[in-house]
């Protein structure tokens, strides 16, 4: 289990956290091996949970996810990993909005205790989920959960990662995209976003048309990836064939027939505006394109679109 003690955290903010030790004490010396007698886990365990339900009633959010981490170590000792996988879970989500309410209100932990403490417990969750049959699907959610707690930074990231290590979805590598590009990581944004289409082409199927939330993965990853091959501008020894069939597509005005997925031809015609205008260096043509693109695209591409025309002023 994680490396955790009672001495980590500050209990001594008011009378109820006062209260909530004594509880715990009291839970924790039933499960004290005795001569001739032998402790009831199950019982502390039921405990353990109803002292964390109070907590949560009261928004001790820290010490509702001590509880629970208690309660996993007695299913542990039961030798119950479902329950025991579960409890941790809860137990890490618990942290996760302690340190959320601490944040809000502007304190958040100098050492960002209650963010290890809940790596800690998705870690050993996510280890228990793992070594049950058919449990992939579970441990990615797990990994995914935290990343979605962890936001847009590297330990956000590396989640993902663990994410997409144990089963691959759209979704874990739409988030992994927008979690680089976040960062400023272009190149890494491009490559998981081919790699989001690649899976999605896949699951379609070879000459077949792609259809509801397909259709629009495949828009979203269009739109993004022309955004990022402008910004990169990759030379062509360095462009992957595949990705260079995106920007060839918008080079010419006659082919605007050739429109991408969920592609209307208005929106076409204004990319293929966009690629030629950033291609002849035009920086006036790409601020009178910007307020007609806006309403075609999302939060994130409208970042990378004013990314693209402070790029293309220093040029």
């Amino acid at each position: 289990m994680a490396n955790m003690s009672d001495g980590d955290y500050d209990f001594h903010r008011s009378s109820g956290c006062d209260e909530f030790l004594v509880q715990y004490h009291a839970i924790s010396n039933k499960l004290k091996k005795r001569f001739l007698r032998k402790p009831n886990v199950s019982e502390a365990c039921d405990q353990f949970g109803i002292l964390a339900t109070q907590c949560e009633q009261k928004e001790l959010w820290q010490y509702a996810g001590l509880c629970w981490l208690a309660a996993a170590r007695c299913q542990g000792t039961l030798g119950n990993a479902t329950a025991e996988a579960s409890l941790l879970a809860r137990a890490g989500r618990q942290f996760l909005t302690a340190e959320k309410k601490n944040c809000v209100i502007g304190c958040p932990s100098p050492g960002q205790e209650n963010i290890q403490a809940a790596v800690s417990c998705f870690g050993h969750s996510l280890a228990r989920t793992q070594n049950q049959p058919e449990s992939s699907v579970g441990a990615a959610g797990l990994a995914l959960e935290l990343a979605n707690a962890l936001g847009s930074s590297p330990a956000g990231s590396q989640q993902l990662r663990r994410a997409l290590s144990i089963h691959t979805t759209p979704e874990s590598l739409g988030m992994l995209a927008s979690s680089y590009v976040k960062q400023g990581d272009y190149v890494m944004a491009l490559n998981v976003l081919t790699e989001l289409v690649e899976l999605v082409e896949a699951n379609v199927g070879t000459g077949n048309t792609p259809t509801g939330n397909n259709c629009d993965i495949l828009h979203r990853c269009e739109v993004s990836r022309v955004l990022l091959l402008l910004i990169l501008q990759p030379t062509p020894q360095r462009l992957a064939p595949g990705l260079a069939q995106v920007l060839e597509k918008y080079a010419w005005i006659e082919e605007s027939n050739n429109a991408g997925p969920g592609m209307g031809e208005d929106e076409m015609l204004l990319f293929q505006s966009l690629v030629l205008a950033c291609q002849s260096q035009h920086y006036q043509a790409l601020l009178e394109l910007e307020g007609e693109l806006w309403s075609y695209l999302d939060a994130e591409q409208k970042e990378l679109l004013r990314k693209l025309a402070q790029i293309l002023t220093t040029r």
